[in-house]
């Protein structure tokens, strides 16, 4: 089964294309929030290099956020479109599902986290077992509240652990390297999730966006967000 994947979360975006758990092609864009522009050229190209017509697509993959409110926005809109033109069902893929995948070497526990602003960090706490098992988040915390929250020798990286060195200058950092999501990684998790019958129609596919955006809260339309309880 062709899978295509998107991943327009974090600041530098890109796209793969895999046969099964096979990645055949994985296009990064350049830096500085260019998925509007990049990801349907980049799209048509990879497809053509790989001689395969869109409708022999069988998987949308696509990382569904928490990120950035534009690039989530972005590979939403264009995996509903794909998968309503090819008839085929998307797989709605979490970011820090996708940036744990970055972490092969680190053992124990994990924690993705991302610059949220507002004075709040987006983010995921996991424990290894053979896999990486989610056990809280994602959400949106405070960053002294997720500190809180983090067991002993939790590796912890990411934009909000740069914006936050003083809150998590206790926990052994991870490298730069774990902070790019990557759309290889995003086929390979789509591809778990329709194997476990978690795939969706393309009327279902909504961005995981944790609070209201900024411009709701400006014009009174939703509450300045809150951080969970507890």
């Amino acid at each position: 089964m062709f899978i295509l994947a998107i991943e327009t979360s974090g600041p530098r975006g890109g796209v793969a294309l895999a046969d099964d758990d096979e990645v055949l092609e994985e296009v990064a864009f350049e830096e500085g929030m260019v998925h509007g522009r990049a990801l349907v050229p980049s799209l048509d190209a990879m497809l053509r290099r790989a001689g395969i017509a869109p409708r022999e697509l069988g998987l949308v993959a696509v990382d569904v956020g928490p990120g950035s409110y534009t690039g989530v926005r972005v590979g939403v809109a264009a995996a509903r479109m794909i998968a309503f033109a090819v008839g085929c069902p998307v797989a709605p893929v979490i970011s820090t599902d996708v940036l744990a995948e970055n972490a092969d070497e680190v053992e124990d526990f994990l924690c993705p986290v991302i610059d949220a602003r507002w004075d709040q960090v987006y983010a995921s706490i996991y424990r290894r077992d053979w896999v990486w098992l989610r056990t809280e988040g994602p959400a949106a915390y405070r960053p002294e509240e997720l500190a809180a929250r983090l067991e002993p020798g939790t590796t912890v990286f990411g934009s909000g652990v740069a914006k936050y060195p003083a809150i998590f200058g206790g926990w052994t950092r991870g490298g730069a390297e774990l902070e790019i999501p990557r759309a290889a990684e995003v086929a390979s998790l789509g591809l778990q999730i329709w194997q476990a019958g978690a795939a969706v129609h393309c009327n279902s596919l909504r961005p995981l966006y944790l609070r209201p955006t900024e411009a709701e809260v400006k014009f009174g339309v939703a509450e300045t967000p809150r951080p969970p309880a507890g």
